[in-house]
């Protein structure tokens, strides 16, 4: 029995030796697969080869549709997939395949016109500048007593970009400064414009849930552009920013966030606990429009951590037969209606007949259940009645403060206003002109100064 055991384990042995000696490898693994040089219609690449980027760049107005390899050098015995004399539309980066024998790798090439662009810019290392790479300018609030006479300018801009005055120099900003930068074959114009006002310098933040400004639906763009160019120290920061962690709330004295009407809850319940740690630490909000609705168990704000109780409204336009208010009866002495004019009704009006309004509409019932009364309403939200709807309606409820309390311990949380009056409404699809757009920016300055006190 031991013989019959032993022998069949030694021929398998000796069967796996000579499989081991017969099969030898062909496949061909030495050569270098490395794009050295190249060349497009008439300009040189620039070549990171850790993470195998290529970067052409052409003058402004080149046109990127249609371009030629002029000459590419690759390893020794290499071919690529994009040989010299290939024509190709260089709109969009291309991938670039060397091979060599049994070796390969991808290079991504991207042709680029060349730009100018301003990063950053500050006058006096604390008045934070807005700047606009479209329209090349730059704007600065600063208070009213500045010297604007003799302020150092300081900023950053994209690699390659030389800027007449350098960063650091000292200039006169009593009238607008134009800065001349240039970068390889593109050159432009900034011009820089001080003003001075009356706001708090105080750094706020608009935050959206689109990927930068110029990406948000209507009627957060409208807000948040007001924002940009009237408001001193403001950004916009997305959500995914403060999700991902590139951007910190306790940055900012106050964040604004006036949303579209978007679905629910989306991309807000990834950044609740950032909402919420800022609050408990003292940041401020001033949520208008959608943003009052994430008071509930988002952020966690309202004590009952309930949206409004009565939401509608948002989905389509219709035009105004009369002008469109709030009514501040009982609340008038309140900062942020300081200078806002009232109608015979204590009404401010922020929209006139004739003007497209989306009627979205985020207030409370304070006499629903499970409130019954005003002073329910107000024991568990925790939040204090600022205005009601156009006709005045104790019960009814459109703008509230939430107080400043010891929720976290040894820390003051934060102030927070809603505002979901459906008069406060930014966008107007038919252009008519809003006699009573004054008022509008009148009570966000005066929301935003009271936040940043």
């Amino acid at each position: 029995m031991k013989q019959l055991i032993k022998y069949p384990l030694l021929a398998a042995a000796l069967l796996l030796a000579s499989c081991s000696d017969s099969k030898t490898s062909t496949l061909s693994l030495e050569g270098d697969t490395r794009v050295e040089a190249i060349t497009v219609s008439g300009y040189e690449g620039v070549i990171d080869h850790t993470p195998r980027t290529i970067s052409v760049n052409v003058p402004a107005d080149f046109d990127l549709s249609v371009m030629k390899v002029d000459a590419i050098s690759l390893s020794e015995g290499a071919s690529c997939s994009l040989p010299a004399g290939t024509v190709f539309n260089a709109t969009v980066p291309r991938s670039i395949t060397v091979t060599n024998g049994d070796v390969q790798s991808v290079y991504t090439m991207s042709v680029v016109h060349d730009n100018v662009e301003f990063l950053s810019f500050t006058l006096d290392g604390q008045y934070h500048g807005t700047i606009d790479n479209s329209a090349r300018t730059i704007l600065v609030f600063v208070p009213l007593d500045a010297y604007v006479s003799a302020m150092q300018a300081t900023f950053t801009v994209n690699a390659g970009a030389v800027v007449t005055p350098g960063s650091g120099a000292v200039l006169d900003f009593s009238e607008p400064v134009v800065l001349k930068a240039v970068c390889r074959t593109a050159t432009a114009d900034y011009t820089v414009t001080v003003v001075k006002d009356e706001m708090s310098q105080a750094p706020k933040a608009f935050v959206g849930t689109a990927s930068d400004a110029y990406s948000l639906g209507d009627e957060a763009s409208a807000a948040c552009r007001w924002m940009l160019e009237n408001v001193p120290n403001s950004r916009y920061v997305s959500v995914q920013q403060i999700i991902d962690g590139d951007v910190k709330l306790d940055d900012f004295t106050m964040v604004w966030c006036h949303f579209d009407f978007t679905d629910w809850p989306g991309q807000m319940w990834d950044s609740r606990d950032h909402f919420n740690a800022y609050w408990l630490r003292g940041g401020n909000i001033l949520a208008s429009r959608d943003g009052a609705r994430y008071i509930n168990d988002v952020w966690r704000i309202a004590r009952d951590q309930q949206s409004p109780n009565n939401m509608f409204g948002g989905d389509s336009y219709e035009t105004l037969a009369y002008d469109l208010g709030f009514t501040i009866t009982g609340h008038e002495d309140h900062a942020i209606y300081a200078g806002l004019p009232t109608d015979a009704d204590g009404r401010v009006l922020l929209v006139g007949a004739g003007c497209a309004n989306s009627n979205r509409t985020l207030q409370w019932g304070a006499d629903w259940d499970p409130y019954g009364s005003p002073e329910g309403w107000a024991e568990r939200t925790g939040a204090k009645a600022l205005a009601s709807g156009h006709d005045y309606d104790v019960n009814r409820v459109t703008i509230a403060e939430f107080e400043p309390y010891e929720a976290l311990k040894g820390y003051q949380s934060g102030t927070v206003i809603t505002i979901g009056t459906p008069a406060y409404e930014w966008y107007n699809p038919n252009g008519v002109p809003n006699p009573y757009y004054e008022n509008i920016v009148a009570l966000t300055k005066n929301s935003i100064n009271y936040l940043c006190k």
